[in-house]
């Protein structure tokens, strides 16, 4: 027989308190394991979003590392709901608001590349020569 979750956020919570750990500890992608596919394809799309979103500060960096997390996370919780796991649309609907405000943020619309001119880059060449 299959238990019931609870039905309200606060009965969740009340169910399972959060806890502060003793000591806090930093962690960044960039220190975990490099070898995970997860973690390849998750900086895969960190620097598409950041190339295409024109990310020229730290703070659209930050925002773009955001609005990835977000949509795994979206994206996590449509496999789960396609598997027959629990799905909790408004959870879900609050997440695609947040992630479209950081991606309003960003600039929905991609962003051209810089590219020099030609004449910029013959002259160049000619240097080096």
């Amino acid at each position: 027989m299959k238990t019931q979750r609870p039905t309200t956020r606060a009965e969740r919570r009340a169910k399972n308190p959060a806890t502060l750990p003793a000591k806090w500890e930093p962690k960044f992608v960039d220190t975990a394991d490099q070898r995970l596919k997860t973690i390849k394809l998750i900086r895969r799309r960190l620097g598409r979003l950041v190339e295409e979103a024109g990310c020229d500060s730290f703070q659209k960096e930050l925002l773009a590392e955001n609005a990835i997390f977000v949509a795994v996370q979206l994206e996590t919780m449509r496999v789960n709901a396609l598997e027959g796991k629990s799905f909790d649309a408004g959870v879900y609907t609050q997440m695609v608001n947040c992630l479209s405000g950081l991606l309003a943020k960003l600039g929905l619309n991609k962003q051209a590349a810089q590219v020099e001119s030609l004449s910029t880059i013959l002259a160049e060449s000619r240097r080096a020569k």
